[in-house]
């Protein structure tokens, strides 16, 4: 889903109108539709013609969006006579033929001329996604490429008359595109089908917090068992060192007491000795 359309009310263009006394605190969603709709022509087809395209703004289920729009004005590409189409009746839409794909304009002017108008920005897709005109069996009469986008244009405090205007639009008849093809392969939208979608985007999300849960379960483990792991290196290498500090202690101590017990046995040997030389030297 595109993000949502703004329209405030800072003049939009249009004939000149007295303002009406807006309804504050008021807040309408118009829900809108854009895209296109593209088939190859086939045998049909030739250098400059190689498809059909159908550009056009509808409602989310056909329904009719003159009772907000008041004009729909698409800028093609310069290459086509008069680039610049209008359309101020429903079906909001046109049909060319060509052989490029490109990026068209989209500018919808509202029945408020007090309402800004919005300009949305649309590429007519010819093959499917991820496919160029020179991909490999891409061309096929029969399978459309649709590319369209659903919008909500937010109205905020709107005029009383505009406001009432809105409200009218389930009450007129539904809009269908003059291209029963294109129609045939329009997507739909609906209550249903988007609770369906919801219900099917929260499975796949819990699924996916189930697994990203239990990756980080694992991951726990795995780094508490590192740490342990890690303290037990650790420990041992702290034991080691300590062992280590103490036999080259030990080794020292006995270094030391061996030296001195030498010395001490020489000094008790060497006085007596010079002692009795003497004495025996004076007695002569």
């Amino acid at each position: 889903m595109a993000a949502a359309a703004m329209a405030t009310t800072s003049g939009g263009g249009g004939e000149s109108k007295e303002k009406e006394e807006r309804m504050e605190r008021t807040t309408l969603c118009f829900p809108i539709v854009y895209g296109s709709v593209a088939y190859f022509l086939g045998k049909k087809a030739d250098e400059y013609h190689t498809h059909q395209w159908t550009l056009y703004v509808r409602g989310p289920n056909n329904e009719d969006l003159s009772v907000a729009i008041r004009k729909v004005v698409f800028q093609l590409h310069p290459s086509f006579p008069q680039p610049v189409r209008e359309l101020t009746q429903p079906p909001y839409e046109l049909t060319e033929k060509g052989w490029g794909e490109f990026e068209v304009t989209i500018r919808i002017l509202w029945r408020d001329p007090n309402e800004k108008s919005i300009v949305l920005t649309h590429g007519i897709r010819l093959y499917p996604p991820g496919l160029t005109a020179l991909s490999p069996n891409v061309t096929s009469t029969k399978e459309p490429v649709v590319h369209e986008f659903y919008d909500e244009v937010v109205f905020t405090d709107p005029a009383p008359s505009f406001h009432q205007k809105l409200m009218r639009q389930s009450t007129l008849p539904k809009v269908m595109s003059q291209e029963e093809s294109v129609q045939s392969v329009l997507p739909t939208y609906s209550d249903e089908s988007t609770m369906k979608a919801l219900v099917e985007a929260q499975q796949f999300l819990g699924a996916e917090l189930r697994t990203i849960k239990d990756r980080l379960m694992r991951a726990h483990d795995e780094c508490e068992e590192a740490e342990e792991q890690l303290r037990a290196a650790a420990e041992a290498k702290a034991k080691a060192s300590a062992a280590a500090k103490a036999a080259a202690a030990s080794a020292a101590t006995n270094v030391t007491s061996g030296n001195s017990n030498t010395k001490t046995s020489n000094t008790s040997k060497g006085k007596p000795g010079g002692a009795s030389f003497k004495k025996a030297k004076i007695s002569h």
